[in-house]
């Protein structure tokens, strides 16, 4: 008797078995496909991949077709963060008191992302770690109740060690320190030790948000916290894109004898912030706070007079339940737009829903600037955004690239009247898979500061008329890399 008993299957029934699970297989990604891929040019590329070949098309539609990360995010997350529509409705607003040419923006913000907007906040830009890191320093030194510090990267350099420095000693005089730094984010440097290590050590409380430095952690690698957010007594916050390294001091700063000047430097622009705002900024630093440590937070709300001018309120972005609403704001914005678009980025590679609308707006006779680094800190990023060059400029923008040192700058600016600032890029990463948060603002003088600023930015810069990339080999490298721009 032979004990093999595949021997004993006809060879038919095998290939009908054979076929049927292939075609099994073809009919549910085939269907996946038709129920969840929203790009028709997507979905229909699958499709014909899966008929062609059921059976390898389906294992690679089920490895690479699927946005599980998305999916993740809404199954884990969810559970631990708190809404900011829940902090206090200290000095909202009603719409219909804004100015009239304001308010069909307003509204459209509304419906997109349903967070209140408050009056009477200030925010004071902050050129470059020079400005911005003494004035957060001399905030927590100030501070009596609560610092709330939350960074994608803190760095235990001649700068960092300042922060460490004046967070510990605000821990020593009884105010409640705490402290959260993206798990990804953390292991950005070259020194071993790590400021939270540091700081933990010396009494302070620390968390690291989705720590990817474990066998656990790395299916959350691409789910990154990218928010900067210091907020100290409800009185004071800073926000903006600036991490904390010394590379961001890049003035006088850096060659004091405190601090030794870094080979790589980076520009950046971070913010003061005043007013009611504040509550929701808190809101969101206490919703990752107990994500990363299950601890609910109580901070102190803002209970001031009114500081400034601006409306304002602050915005999620993530791949949450508030997946897209940054970029349907932008949207928004780009579509109300009537004279002037102002983009200031590090990392541009728009979709083509964005494309379309900046197109749409030079049609109209918008004039759109857009200023991007010369030399990009990430080379293959560097070279998508080539890629771009000659789609940008047949859509009518208006091109800049910025000389060294790098420009890590976030400035969006409408008109006269609106802007957003924060810690977004304009690429998928920010808009789709980062946990970001911005402001979106609502006066004419900040407007005025931020055009200056960048005005400033696009004096210093080349505009790029035409695609300089003439060598095929350039051509090819550059488009490869714009074939990853989902996941640069």
């Amino acid at each position: 008797m032979n004990g093999n008993p595949l021997e004993s299957v006809d060879p038919g029934t095998a290939f009908s078995l054979a076929g049927s699970l292939y075609l099994l297989m073809a009919i549910v990604a085939g269907v996946h496909v038709v129920l969840n891929k929203q790009n028709e040019a997507a979905a229909f590329s699958w499709l014909g991949i899966i008929v062609l070949a059921p059976l390898v098309g389906a294992i690679l539609y089920w490895l690479f077709g699927i946005n599980r990360i998305r999916r993740r995010a809404q199954a884990e997350l969810p559970d631990y963060t708190v809404s900011v529509s829940d902090s206090l409705t200290v000095g909202r607003i009603d719409i219909d008191t804004a100015p009239e040419k304001w308010q069909a923006l307003m509204r459209m913000g509304m419906g997109v992302h349903h967070t209140h907007y408050t009056s009477g906040n200030k925010l004071e830009p902050l050129i470059n770690g020079d400005m911005a890191y003494p004035a957060m320093i001399a905030a927590i030194d100030q501070a009596k109740i609560s610092v709330c510090l939350s960074s994608y990267i803190f760095e235990y350099d001649d700068a960092g060690r300042q922060f460490v420095d004046a967070l510990v000693a605000a821990g020593n005089r009884g105010v409640a320190v705490r402290v959260l730094i993206d798990g990804l984010g953390v292991g950005y440097g070259f020194s071993l030790v790590k400021s939270d290590r540091v700081l933990r050590r010396q009494g302070v409380r620390t968390a690291r948000f989705l720590s990817t430095w474990s066998t656990t952690g790395t299916r959350f690698i691409n789910l990154r916290n990218h928010r900067k957010i210091l907020s100290v007594d409800g009185t004071v916050a800073f926000v903006g894109g600036m991490n904390i390294r010394v590379g961001n001091l890049v003035g006088k700063s850096a060659g004091s004898d405190a601090v030794r000047p870094a080979k790589h430097l980076t520009q950046d622009v971070h913010f003061r912030v005043q007013g009611p705002v504040i509550n929701q900024i808190n809101a969101v630093f206490a919703a990752d706070w107990q994500f990363s440590t299950r601890e609910t937070l109580r901070l102190p709300a803002w209970r001031g007079a009114r500081t400034g001018s601006v409306i304002s309120r602050a915005l999620l972005d993530g791949p949450d339940d508030n997946y897209q609403k940054l970029q349907l704001t932008m949207l928004s914005a780009i579509q109300a737009a009537q004279t002037r678009i102002c983009i200031v980025t590090p990392y541009f590679l728009p979709d083509r829903t964005v494309l379309s609308a900046l197109h749409l707006a030079a049609l109209r006779g918008v004039q759109i600037e857009v200023c991007v680094p010369e030399r990009n800190n990430l080379l293959y990023v560097g070279w998508a955004m080539r890629a771009n060059t000659r789609k940008l400029l047949r859509h009518g923008v208006h091109l800049y690239r910025s000389p060294p040192p790098f420009d890590h700058s976030k400035l969006f600016a409408v008109d006269d009247y609106w802007c957003m600032i924060g810690s977004s890029n304009w690429d998928a990463r920010s808009l789709e898979l980062n946990f970001e948060i911005n402001l979106e603002c609502y006066d004419q003088a900040l407007n005025r500061q931020l055009v200056d600023i960048i005005n400033a930015k696009l004096a210093q810069s080349k505009e790029i008329t035409r695609c300089t990339d003439r060598h095929f080999w350039q051509r090819l490298r550059n488009n490869f890399f714009r074939l990853f721009s989902p996941y640069l």
